[in-house]
């Protein structure tokens, strides 16, 4: 059983200011990051299930990434 990370859910990025408050959630972490471009910069390195979220207004899930069978 291989299972691969795949994308799962996230309204995307289209509507997410550059400067603002975003949160990066793997394995039992959370990293905050003031700026969008860092956040994904990091949330792109990480190959393990994850979630990334802008919390400068109301909180949006962006992305989020499962494994699957």
């Amino acid at each position: 059983m291989n299972k691969k990370l795949q994308f799962n859910s996230g309204q995307g990025y289209e509507d997410s200011e550059e400067n603002g408050r975003f949160i990066v959630k793997h394995s039992d972490k959370e990293t905050e990051f003031d700026k969008l471009s860092e956040a994904r910069e990091f949330y792109d390195s990480i190959n393990e299930e994850k979630a990334i979220w802008d919390m400068t207004k109301i909180p949006e899930l962006l992305e989020c990434h499962s494994y699957f069978e």
